[in-house]
């Protein structure tokens, strides 16, 4: 994907373009579960790249044990999406990296670039609407490797056509 940088900043939900240090937060607490999303694009220094982040912070009670001790990883922290743009040398832009729930999805996808940023526009618009996003349902509709470079694997489309006698489009028999 090569593509101006208003119009990624658009893919991913921002409408209008970032200066240096700038973010763009979106954020939303689950009272009843004790979560709460954070998402936001951030423009790095001198615009020498773009990133995306989504994450879950757990409250403290709910992120321990009973006895203390942290049941989960990075204390109540989970990074669910981080993908990263970076200016080519002809001013277009294009990602370079997309980790959701600590897999690499580089490459592992057709058009990973533009269901990265499906995927994370899906998330920000659940918490726009203050519901906290479904992320494995989110990964299944937006990061699903529904078409292969060479056609289709799953589904009907890509699948073999049916074949035709052509005397039965004739109205002959044989």
């Amino acid at each position: 994907m090569r593509i101006a940088l208003d119009k990624l900043l658009e893919k991913l939900g921002v409408s209008r373009v970032l200066s240096p240090y700038e973010t763009q937060p979106w954020v939303h607490y689950d009272a009843e579960k004790g979560i709460t999303c954070s998402a936001e694009v951030r423009m790095g220094p001198n615009r020498e790249d773009v990133e995306a982040e989504i994450q879950f912070l757990k409250d403290e009670e709910d992120s321990g044990d009973d006895d203390g001790t942290q049941s989960g990883s990075s204390g109540g922290r989970q990074q669910i999406m981080l993908m990263r743009a970076t200016p080519l040398t002809d001013g277009q832009w294009s990602p370079v990296s997309l980790y959701v729930k600590g897999k690499d999805y580089v490459g592992e996808i057709y058009d990973w670039e533009g269901k990265g940023c499906n995927f994370f526009r899906a998330c920000i618009e659940a918490v726009s609407m203050s519901v906290l996003p479904d992320v494995d349902a989110l990964i299944e509709k937006e990061l699903s490797d529904d078409e292969s470079w060479g056609g289709g694997r799953r589904g009907k489309i890509g699948r073999k056509s049916p074949s035709i006698k052509p005397g039965a489009l004739l109205g002959m028999k044989k």
